[in-house]
């Protein structure tokens, strides 16, 4: 049925149920995506495996391939932007146009795979603060201690809301494009002759294992599509998600790119070192482009990256908690807002707690932080990341054949059905080369994608047989207004 262009009807509320809008701008929501993919880290390990292990140089080129393949995607989504604003994100619009059931299983398998980014970022946080006290101090401090202190403080940001957040991401953002745009003048003043477009040209980009290279480069603009889940807090509206959206696309595809291509610039067989020691490509150009007293500083601004991170990741986690609680499918404790921002505390409160049971097996365990954990992180994103930008595709055109939204047969057909086809087939080139992408044959963390399918199943469920439950849809604020 054709929306009328009025605000659907909503559930009655009360300040302790509702999250404040007008709390985030564009700038914020930009920063806090950019945040997510933690740019300084995603370089010395996403881009550097697929240096090494991919498509070697021909990485720089496939950044821009995958942003124009992001925009394709974007310009789908964001048409349903103009009608769904709710916390539940992404999970919203698959309800939007699927039915209650499928936007309740992408909701699920989305809780679990941010829970499980938070949780990982704030590990690799207290991994590289213990390196760097280490580097600085001499004192050796264990991981799991940092990761604690991580934890700690965002329990304690949790009353303060975005604001804090905010705060935290942009400061993070801004100091590894600082650093890194460091290291690119220094490698362009020192060596110049290595700037080449080699690395657009088709058949390196299309060389090596492409299937390593596409996968990393997604994980690399991970959490970008996010914007959607402040929609409910944000200042200006619809404006300020698709700002924030093009706005965190356009400065990762820039940054990623550029820093890329300087890899590739520093070295005459940039791929070659990667091969030989993928976590040493970043550090070893920085060290010798800029110097060694750099060593030190990249490990500081490692950590702050993956502090931003998991600050990011917190969040994200949050609000999929919030929108399902307040749709009924789990404890309405977690609606509950409090301070001066309505923060969902409790909801942050209970994400710390599940970081916590994520990660004390793996410190019982005393696994290997990057040969374990990482990997287990990275399977669980990469597989819910992928089934929520099919399904959210697959929204739009269904959405469209059913007269619920109106729009231009590009942005409401062509598109999305470009960028359903192509996610799937990069869907596949996960799954068939999963051991590549993780670096591990190990049944355990092979099995792990199989958690938020499993989450996304019972979600299903769980709302076809709760036919009371407003689903994650029954709390969309539903408007043709540009507002």
């Amino acid at each position: 049925m054709e929306s009328t262009g009025k605000v659907a009807s909503e559930p009655s509320t009360s300040p302790t149920t509702t999250l404040t809008g007008r709390r985030m701008g564009a700038v914020g929501m930009t920063f806090m995506v950019i945040a997510a993919t933690a740019p300084l880290t995603a370089l010395g390990s996403n881009v550097a495996i697929s240096f090494g292990a991919g498509a070697g140089i021909g990485t720089v080129g496939l950044f821009v391939g995958v942003a124009v393949l992001l925009g394709i995607f974007a310009v789908g989504y964001l048409l349903l932007a103009r009608y769904v604003r709710s916390a539940g994100g992404q999970a919203a619009f698959v309800s939007f146009g699927l039915g209650k059931p499928a936007g309740t299983a992408i909701a699920f398998a989305n809780t679990i795979a941010y829970n499980a980014g938070s949780a990982g970022m704030a590990v690799a946080t207290g991994y590289f603060f213990s390196l760097t006290m280490k580097q600085y101090t001499g004192v050796t401090i264990p991981w799991p201690i940092g990761a604690l202190v991580v934890l700690v403080l965002l329990a304690l940001m949790a009353r303060r809301g975005l604001p804090a957040a905010e705060k935290v991401t942009t400061l993070s953002s801004l100091l590894q494009f600082a650093f890194v745009a460091v290291i690119a003048v220094a490698v362009l003043v020192q060596r110049p002759e290595g700037w080449t477009l080699a690395p657009f040209a088709p058949h390196e980009m299309f060389s090596g294992n492409l299937a390593v290279s596409l996968v990393f480069i997604l994980l690399s603009y991970a959490g970008f599509e996010a914007s959607t889940i402040y929609s409910e807090e944000a200042r200006g509206g619809v404006r300020s998600v698709r700002r924030a959206t093009y706005a965190s696309l356009i400065g990762l595809t820039v940054v990623f790119t550029l820093s890329s291509w300087m890899l590739a610039a520093a070295f005459p067989n940039a791929a070659e070192v990667a091969a030989a020691d993928p976590g040493a490509l970043v550090s070893g150009t920085a060290e010798k482009y800029v110097g060694t007293w750099s060593a030190g500083v990249i490990l500081i601004l490692i950590t702050i990256s993956f502090l931003g991170a998991a600050v990011a990741f917190h969040n994200m986690a949050v609000r999929y908690q919030f929108a399902l609680a307040r749709a009924g499918l789990l404890p309405s404790a977690l609606t509950k807002t409090a301070g001066a921002h309505q923060a969902p505390y409790l909801s942050s409160l209970v994400q710390v707690g599940v970081s916590v049971v994520l990660v004390v097996p793996f410190v019982i365990a005393q696994v290997d932080v990057f040969h374990t954990l990482f990997p287990a992180i990275a399977g669980v994103t990469s597989v819910s990341l992928m089934a929520m930008m099919i399904a959210v595709s697959v929204s739009v055109i269904v959405a469209r054949a059913r007269g619920r939204i109106t729009g231009e047969m590009f942005a409401s057909r062509i598109a999305p059905a470009i960028s359903a086809v192509v996610m799937t087939v990069i869907a596949v080139l996960i799954l068939v080369n999963f051991p590549a992408v993780t670096g591990t044959d190990s049944p355990l963390i092979i099995a792990l994608p199989f958690i938020p399918v499993a989450a996304g199943v019972y979600g299903a469920i769980r709302q076809a047989r709760s036919p009371e439950s407003p689903g994650i849809e029954g709390f969309i604020e539903k408007s043709h207004d540009e507002n």
